[in-house]
């Protein structure tokens, strides 16, 4: 009895957490970044038209529900995109710039040019995104945004004040879609 209870132990063990399938997309229940455990708040197709672009998945360390909320976290929050369509560089620059101009004003778009030059280059670096590439932004106070693609460190570009800004994308007062906001706040 005891060698059978031990052999479902570890089968449970050996099994992958995951909270979430989107998509087809398998996500995992918790992640860990900077030392901390996050665990998924949400996630939610991205469409463009009839397309789906990528799965979106928000972790952070406890669950938010309100999108102010998600801005002021002043803790390691990561926003990971899995492509679901092949997407060049170029277009997902110019879709993130949209997104920031969108829910900045003109005087925050301007103050965060250099920055937004800077993520637009590690994006323009990747080339191509295509299907099953994971991007993963990590908003890390005091370090800013790491901009991981594929497993591999593009970069990071400083700033927290950038980090939560960059979040207005998808939180914002004109989200890059507004049911996908829904669905990255917790229920």
């Amino acid at each position: 009895m005891k060698k059978q209870i031990l052999t479902v132990l570890l089968a449970c063990a050996m099994q992958p957490l995951w909270a979430a399938e989107v998509a087809g997309i398998i996500l995992p229940d918790q992640v860990e970044l900077a030392g901390k455990s996050l665990q998924l708040n949400g996630a939610g197709v991205r469409k463009k038209l009839m397309f789906e672009v990528y799965v979106a998945a928000l972790y952070t360390p406890a669950k938010l529900n309100d999108p102010s909320a998600v801005l002021a976290l002043r803790q390691p929050r990561r926003l990971q995109l899995n492509m679901l369509r092949d997407v060049d560089g170029k277009t997902l620059a110019e879709a993130l710039s949209e997104g920031l101009k969108d829910n900045l004003s003109a005087v925050q778009y301007t103050a965060h040019a250099a920055r937004i030059a800077e993520l637009e280059k590690l994006l323009l670096s990747a080339k191509e995104a295509k299907i099953g590439d994971v991007i993963q932004l990590d908003l890390l106070p005091g370090e800013g945004v790491r901009v991981q693609f594929r497993g591999k460190l593009l970069g990071v570009i400083a700033g927290d004040e950038f980090a939560r800004d960059l979040l207005t994308i998808w939180f914002g007062n004109k989200p890059v879609q507004e049911s996908l906001k829904q669905k990255l706040l917790a229920r």
